[in-house]
């Protein structure tokens, strides 16, 4: 079976894709089309499946000339899109958000190829809603995001890593960065392109954090300088409490598995990471219009797992909302049972289902004459 992706723009556009492809048994044949220059590009060549960069932007809530740019770029990615579909011949096409996506799936839909997409958010931005008319199906996160779509909606949950699906004791996570098994630990993360916001209100205060917990800070591209300064100037042994880091990669597992309560925006990852590993959360929304984090929270909020702090507040709020949490272990308990019952497992394996089910039977019937060779 030959399989295009399409997504970019955003990690919780990548990391479900390459979920899904690590449950995928024997792996198909594979293309990433995403976004010319996209911080997708990284991620997906280091999995080690070929990508293909096309121009695409975004038209929603930008200025005259902005818009006037990228509908070029759009018109551009398409025709570029076009060749890469007829030249890859691929199955199926799977896209799983970003700007990206529209011009990849007009042109499969028009060359009489099946698409498959995944919402990861619990509501759609406008690339999902602008190519959802043309998909056969759409894996959705949540029950309640299955109304956006009528019959085409599949409930599948949100695919994590493996390493997520089968986790490892929280002492020997915590062991992958030196922290004693009995301690508290806050992780805060800003998503794969980091938050300033959150480096500031966590750095600012560094000191006090560091009172009740050790903190692993994963700080995204923006702030590092300031934030190593920040380190520097602690007391030798308040400083190795503290754990920065720019990105974290196959260890995030061991981040995730290994905290009592994680800071973080609300991108869509946090509906599948958070809930895999049963992680109580602070979640202060990314403030833009147009984007879906306020929903993702408030979902997560509903369950019971999370707390929703609003981004103007996270500089004087998030302290002492962060210290009273962890300082109360009857909440947290609550807030991880919560959270674990929020949990669809299986999700990699129902979608990888779902696009099998959408290849010609020809290729269903080919692969299966393989496995017998």
């Amino acid at each position: 079976m030959r399989l295009l992706i399409t997504g970019g723009g955003t990690g919780g556009h990548v990391y479900p894709a390459l979920s899904v492809l690590e449950a995928w048994t024997p792996a198909p044949d594979l293309l990433w089309v995403g976004t010319k220059g996209g911080m997708e590009a990284a991620l997906v060549e280091r999995a080690g499946i070929p990508y293909r960069g096309i121009p695409a932007g975004g038209l929603r809530d930008m200025g005259l000339v902005t818009r006037l740019r990228n509908s070029v770029k759009l018109t551009r990615g398409f025709g570029e899109a076009w060749t890469i579909v007829r030249e890859f011949r691929p199955d199926v096409v799977f896209a799983t958000g970003g700007y990206v996506t529209f011009p990849v799936g007009m042109a499969a839909w028009l060359q009489r190829i099946p698409v498959a997409i995944y919402l990861p958010d619990i509501t759609p931005g406008l690339a999902v809603r602008s190519l959802a008319p043309l998909a056969k199906r759409i894996a959705v996160t949540t029950p309640g995001s299955a109304r956006w779509f009528g019959p085409k909606a599949v409930v599948t949950g949100y695919p994590v890593r493996q390493t997520l699906a089968q986790p490892r004791s929280r002492a020997r996570a915590r062991a992958s960065f030196n922290i004693p098994a009995d301690a508290k630990v806050l992780l805060v993360t800003g998503g794969s392109s980091g938050s300033h916001n959150l480096n500031e209100a966590v750095g600012s205060h560094i000191a006090e954090y560091l009172s009740f917990a050790h903190v692993i800070h994963v700080h995204g591209k923006v702030d590092k300088e300031w934030l190593n300064q920040q380190r520097a100037a602690l007391p030798e042994e308040t400083r190795e409490r503290y754990h920065l880091y720019e990105y974290l990669h196959e260890t995030m597992t061991d981040a995730l598995m290994g905290a009592d309560l994680v800071v973080a925006r609300a991108g869509a990852s946090v509906l599948g990471e958070f809930t895999a590993a049963a992680l109580p959360a602070i979640l202060v929304p990314l403030p833009i219009v147009g984007v879906n984090q306020h929903a993702n929270a408030q979902w997560l909020e509903d369950y019971g797992g999370a707390v929703t702090l609003a981004d103007e507040e996270a500089m004087t709020g998030l302290l002492p909302l962060a210290r009273s949490i962890l300082k109360d272990e009857a909440r947290l308990e609550r807030m991880r049972e919560a959270m674990r019952a929020a949990a669809l497992p299986d999700a990699a394996n129902r979608i990888a289902e779902m696009l099998q089910g959408l290849a010609p039977q020809r290729v269903l019937s080919h692969e299966a004459d393989k496995s017998y060779e």
